[in-house]
């Protein structure tokens, strides 16, 4: 879902990593020029370094042991892939595998563009947690192979705990304890929490499944009918209440990114940050550089538990592919512990294999931040609007510009509820 981001699949880019990024994609993509190999077709969004490597990596292996079937990597952008897949299977030139979002690729087996992928994968399902294999199915298929998912957690300046004498939680707080927390690290100097929300649509539905948030009833039979009660609305009520009420988290943040929230974090102008997991690729980069001391707060608790929202990125097989079965060959080879392990720590994200979960707590033992990331892993629920066609656009085009209002303090409650009814009505 990194995008707003994701994880969900993320959305953080600049075009200074995205262009180097795409070179490396690009130089990994060549096949040898001979007539006799059947190359597979392989997009990608990922342009982070770390991302990128483990891919470059794992495709060299590849191509090294199957030469007459060799993987040829094509750059995407996880701001156009879902546009630029449309127009490739409208032409009947789409890739043959494609690595995305789970809620994006199932909105495309709904319209009969991707191979279902059940039965050659049956053997690596009980290596995969049900949340995350759930919400890669339709119609009881599966039709993309869950690779790494993001909880949304709490990051810790350490050091400014330390200086207010206050012990960072080893327990899972609720979300009224963590208002009081922020209060009380909130000083002339510095904020108690900081989240970006200038584009707060994807947090608030991800997290929303922490308080039972639904979205939608009935999108089992027909189109499905919009439902938002004091679930939905939870979040981003209780962020309004920190900006205007609380005072403790910088009304700046009505203005960022959830990469302006991390520059605020690790520059020591709040205490705590509230983010997808990716940051902790980041962070790992500012302890080593500037000394910065980071962990990890267990995962907060709603009304329904610890429980957030899943939307892996996945691997799909296109229905128009040629080489379906060394296709389904490639992406076995892919979720490989060896190869999935880097993929997820260079997106600062979690594996979705419990076997590649178990390597990554090994590689990361030495920080106990990586470690509560990891813990978390399993705290995933298959949300309604997973299955709902028009969710993406709704989320988009009507629940955005709401909810961006509602946090410039712009409308009212109730106010952001009509108004995210009507949208979704008027929607076509």
């Amino acid at each position: 879902m990194k995008n707003d981001k994701k994880r969900l699949p993320r959305l953080r880019k600049t075009s200074l990593v995205f262009t180097a990024a795409l070179g490396l994609i690009m130089g990994m993509g060549l096949v040898p020029a001979n007539s006799a190999v059947t190359p597979i077709t392989f997009v990608t969004p990922a342009y982070l370094p770390g991302t990128v490597k483990a891919f470059n990596d794992a495709v060299a292996d590849w191509n090294k042991a199957n030469p007459n079937t060799p993987v040829k990597l094509i750059p995407g952008d996880w701001g156009n892939l879902g546009d630029q897949l449309t127009t490739q299977f409208a032409a009947g030139t789409s890739p043959d595998v494609i690595h995305f979002s789970s809620i994006d690729i199932l909105n495309f087996a709904a319209r009969g563009y991707l191979h279902d992928l059940s039965s050659s994968f049956r053997g690596i399902k009980k290596n995969i947690s049900d949340g995350g294999w759930q919400a890669s199915s339709y119609k009881a298929k599966l039709y993309g192979v869950p690779v790494i998912d993001q909880p949304y957690v709490v990051f810790v300046n350490l050091d400014l705990f330390k200086k207010a004498g206050i012990e960072v939680p080893k327990t899972s707080l609720n979300w009224d304890e963590l208002a009081v927390l922020a209060k009380k690290l909130t000083t002339s100097t510095t904020y108690g929490l900081a989240t970006g929300l200038v584009r707060p649509a994807t947090i608030t539905t991800i997290v929303g499944s922490n308080f039972g948030a639904k979205y939608f009833v009935g999108y089992t039979s027909g189109r499905a009918k919009i439902r938002i009660t004091s679930a939905e609305l939870e979040f981003p009520t209780r962020m309004h209440k920190m900006v205007y009420e609380d005072k403790s988290i910088d009304p700046l943040m009505l203005t960022v990114s959830a990469g302006g929230s991390l520059t605020n974090f690790v520059a020591g102008k709040s205490a705590m940050l509230l983010m997808g997991s990716y940051a902790a690729a980041d962070l790992d980069v500012a302890a080593r550089d500037k000394g910065f001391n980071w962990s990890v707060m267990p995962i907060l608790k709603g009304s329904a538990g610890a429980m957030q929202a899943a939307g892996p990125q996945t691997f799909s097989i296109s229905t128009q592919s040629k080489v379906k079965k060394d296709a389904a060959r490639f992406i076995n080879f892919m979720m490989q512990d060896e190869y999935l392990v880097p993929i997820a720590l260079g997106d600062g994200l979690v594996p979705m294999t419990k076997t590649a979960m178990k390597a990554a707590v090994e590689a990361k033992k030495g920080s106990p931040g990586w470690q509560q990331i990891f813990a978390d892993g399993d705290n995933f629920a298959v949300p309604n609007f997973t299955y709902v066609p028009e969710f993406n656009k709704w989320k988009t085009s009507v629940l955005l510009p709401a909810l961006q209002r509602f946090m410039q303090n712009r409308i009212s409650q109730s106010e952001l509820r009509k108004t995210v009814v009507d949208g979704w009505q008027t929607l076509r």
